[in-house]
């Protein structure tokens, strides 16, 4: 808030509970301008306990005089007259939502509660307006609220048994039909497919996808994909099924082979005569596996028991190198033999692929394509830490340049994108490739790469062009 706005509007904190209550309304409708930042300013911590919000106390009160003080506002300034509809039922949906928390009001006080709030909802009612929705329950009585709350409670926990129940039912449908035809012989020419957690033809996987439709065009391959939004992104000539479906469970059952960059998850028991082939995700440097048993930081959210359980699935493991070779088989010590391949989406960069990248995003031939692609960090809860302030980078390159920035997929839909990346290419003023399906599409396009410890840099290396660290 620029200190010259609030002195001159005279605004204040108030003492008691909700103090922000008639501040914030009050602020925000006297505002000319409101503007977003694109990034984080203010860090709101709590003890464990939580805020003096979650105490249970008749203080909560409070929240009916500051409601008053919200509308005394709005009394000396007419101005803002068509906002008291909206403030109206803000109010009764907040008190009515305090009233619905089992731990702010001691129990003996919720009635004297709700008809306090109803006496003021009715006479700071706007003439005309029509109320609705949840705030409708202070035109009743108490006994009506009561009743409509625990008529709720009742319909609330009868659909999450129906819906439990329908779970279930699902689930041992799916374990009976996996079970069912794993009863089949193998299908000798059957190859399953997946690529981080089921998010399409990415990766390792989806370049030995293309190498066995030209090596082995006998063989069939099918995609696990999450949903039918990522199915919709598959080109129209490759066969998918839907994770946790009858038909996905049918073709994991029945599969000779099975290939993943990640361990594969919910399936069922690995089958014997069928080939488990795991690709990874480029070359390791970070902790893996069994590795992060003595690693805390970087394990938050890791069930290395569970991982390790999976990867007793892998017959072959394809590492990009002897640094790889032995980082995977003292993470991972279990029984797959190692094949030192290289990464197989690699292969085009190698062989010197060709990119339409430049031509799709109109870049002129002229420029130099810098790639920003950043790591996410373990470490850190969210992944995303800011290193680089990715405007001034841009504008420092200069005319004669395109930044191109590459999120780690586990940071494409969180605050690192968030306003800051997605405004900026909004803007023109930087390229967000993030969302590019085929990694070697934008590599063979930029002519430097700036990263911090991202696996990318291996995969980089083999143009033999700039990389900054």
């Amino acid at each position: 808030y620029r200190r010259e706005f609030v002195a001159a509007e005279g605004f204040t904190f108030p003492p008691g509970y909700y103090e922000d209550t008639p501040w914030t309304f009050p602020v925000m409708l006297s505002a000319g301008r409101i503007a977003a930042l694109d990034r984080i300013c203010l860090n709101y911590r709590q003890r464990r306990q939580g805020n003096i919000l979650s105490t249970t106390s008749r203080k909560h009160f409070d929240v009916h005089d500051q409601y008053e003080r919200v509308f005394a506002f709005l009394d000396s300034h007419p101005e803002l007259n068509s906002w008291r509809p909206y403030l109206h039922r803000k109010m009764g949906e907040h008190c009515l939502d305090i009233l619905a928390k089992p731990d702010r009001l001691p129990p003996a006080d919720k009635a004297e509660f709700f008809r306090r709030t109803a006496d003021l909802f009715h006479r700071l009612k706007p003439e005309g307006a029509q109320v609705d929705g949840e705030a409708a329950l202070l035109e009743g009585s108490w006994t009506g609220y009561r009743l409509r709350r625990q008529a709720g409670r009742v319909r609330q926990g009868a659909a999450r048994r129906a819906g439990a129940v329908r779970r279930v039912a699902a689930g041992r449908a799916r374990t009976g039909w996996a079970s069912l035809h794993a009863r089949r012989p193998l299908d000798p020419e059957l190859v399953v497919y997946s690529a981080s957690a089921h998010r399409g033809l990415l990766g390792d996987p989806a370049a030995v996808h293309r190498a066995a439709l030209r090596i082995a065009p006998q063989l069939r391959g099918v995609w696990v994909v999450r949903d039918a939004e990522t199915a919709a992104g598959l080109p129209p000539d490759v066969e998918h099924v839907i994770a946790g479906t009858r038909r996905c469970a049918e073709v994991m059952a029945r599969a000779k082979f099975l290939v993943n960059d990640v361990p594969w998850t919910g399936v069922p028991a690995k089958r014997p005569g069928s080939v488990h082939i795991h690709t990874h995700q480029g070359t390791p440097l970070k902790f893996l596996g069994a590795d992060l048993l003595d690693k805390p930081g970087a394990r938050l959210g890791v069930d290395v028991p569970q991982l390790l359980r999976r990867a007793d699935r892998w017959d072959h493991s394809l590492v990009a190198g002897r640094h790889a070779e032995l980082v995977y088989e003292r993470a991972y010590p279990c029984h797959f033999a190692s094949a030192r391949t290289g990464s197989p989406r690699n292969d085009v960069l190698v062989n010197g692929g060709s990119s339409d990248f430049r031509e799709r995003h109109g870049i002129p031939d002229d420029h130099t394509v810098v790639l920003y692609a950043p790591t996410r960090r373990d470490y850190r809860r969210g992944g995303h830490v800011d290193r680089i302030d990715v405007a001034r980078l841009a504008a420092d390159l200069g005319e004669g340049h395109t930044l191109v920035v590459r999120l780690h997929p586990a940071l494409a839909t969180g605050p690192a994108r968030g306003l800051s990346l997605t405004e900026l290419a909004r803007r023109g003023i930087v390229l967000d490739a993030t969302d590019e399906p085929d990694l070697g599409d934008v590599l063979l396009a930029a002519d430097a790469l700036i990263t911090d410890y991202s696996s990318i840099m291996f995969d980089y290396a083999n143009l033999d062009r700039p990389i900054v660290i």
